[in-house]
């Protein structure tokens, strides 16, 4: 939403040019120096994008990937 990708209210437009490609996954290996994220803008400053992606983002020795699947459901 930050982007333009998402609407704050049903009036606001979306811009489908824009959005986060994320280049890891939850418990992947990062080197120093490795791209975690590519922001594709319409805007040059996207400092604020930045900010909030870095306060979101940790790294650590050891992360294990997040269960997606929670249970199934039949009936």
């Amino acid at each position: 939403m930050w982007l333009g990708a998402g609407r704050a209210t049903k009036e606001s437009g979306i811009d489908l040019a824009v959005g986060l490609m994320l280049n890891k996954k939850v418990g992947d290996p990062v080197k120093v120096g490795e791209s975690l994220v590519t922001i594709h803008a319409n805007r040059e400053d996207v400092k604020d994008v930045v900010e909030k992606l870095y306060a979101s983002i940790r790294i650590a020795d050891h992360a294990e990937a997040p269960v997606l699947v929670h249970d199934i459901v039949m009936e």
